[in-house]
């Protein structure tokens, strides 16, 4: 692993905060106490930033502990989960050290990956060649929500609502929503320009609001997904996206540009990104 961590100055490609060089950039989130404190995902490993998405340090380094997924307990910013192809692992110190999750999944190669906005211990997975499986108690016991969603779910993102409010981003249908805990699904794209669908990301304060990444830039549905409006990112992809609990209008997205994962910070909800 291997990650060049720039600051202020003007070098950086059109206004971005910071420079990634890992072999992919998988997953963002943020610390619910803190919109400083951020988490970044990747192949081997992940890094955290305490400077708003400025410069990284390294929580793990190592080979294929692939962080494709990151949830971050809201009531308690020590917890942390992490998932991706063939991890499924817990901190419960911030990201300083790790455990696997002892669970009843029937695969470990989870492509997507969520928290319920309204109770931590129920958690969201696709598992791929499995399908998406729920569960209520902190990923120990797992059931089966359903087998309908294409194979190619990148990114899940819950919203909240009972039964839960569910969105899947894949790599060539689009987003899918679901409104009864993910046993259904409709596609919901009117205005994505794109099917290739990397990550999605909801507005904490509110459940219709939902912000998705994909292969022509970003995009913001007021509307619970019917609709889409594009927002004025400056790169031409978005590959992983985190919204602020703490601060809604503070977003972080890394756009791939050649093969760096340029980092982008906006604090007003997405009208304007660079430097801070």
């Amino acid at each position: 692993m291997a990650a060049v961590l720039l600051g202020g100055g003007g070098r950086q490609a059109g206004g971005a905060i910071a420079v990634l060089r890992t072999a992919d950039f998988h997953a963002l989130a943020f610390s619910p106490d803190d919109p400083e404190v951020a988490f970044f995902g990747h192949h081997n490993g992940m890094m955290r930033s305490t400077d708003g998405g400025r410069t990284w340090s390294p929580l793990v380094a190592q080979p294929n502990f692939d962080a494709m997924g990151l949830a971050v307990n809201r009531g308690n910013s020590r917890q942390i989960f992490l998932a991706g192809h063939d991890v499924f692992q817990i901190s419960v110190d911030g990201g300083a050290s790790w455990q696997p999750v002892a669970h009843d999944l029937p695969g470990t190669d989870i492509h997507g990956f969520a928290m319920s906005s309204n109770d931590p211990n129920r958690l969201y997975a696709f598992v791929v060649r499995h399908g998406l499986f729920s569960s209520a108690d902190g990923g120990r016991r797992w059931t089966e929500a359903s087998s309908a969603l294409p194979g190619d779910v990148m990114a899940l993102a819950a919203a909240g609502g009972s039964p839960e409010i569910l969105y899947a981003g894949s790599m060539r249908a689009g987003v899918l929503k679901s409104t009864d805990g993910g046993r259904t699904w409709e596609v919901t794209t009117g205005g994505l320009p794109s099917p290739t669908v990397f990550t999605l990301a909801i507005d904490p304060t509110n459940r219709n609001a939902i912000y998705a990444g994909l292969l022509g830039g970003l995009f913001k549905s007021t509307d619970g997904g019917t609709t889409w409006s594009k927002l004025p990112f400056p790169g031409e992809n978005v590959v992983a996206l985190a919204v602020s609990p703490s601060r809604p209008n503070v977003l972080l997205a890394i756009t791939v540009h050649q093969s760096d994962g340029l980092v982008y910070r906006s604090e007003d909800g997405g009208q304007t990104w660079g430097q801070r």
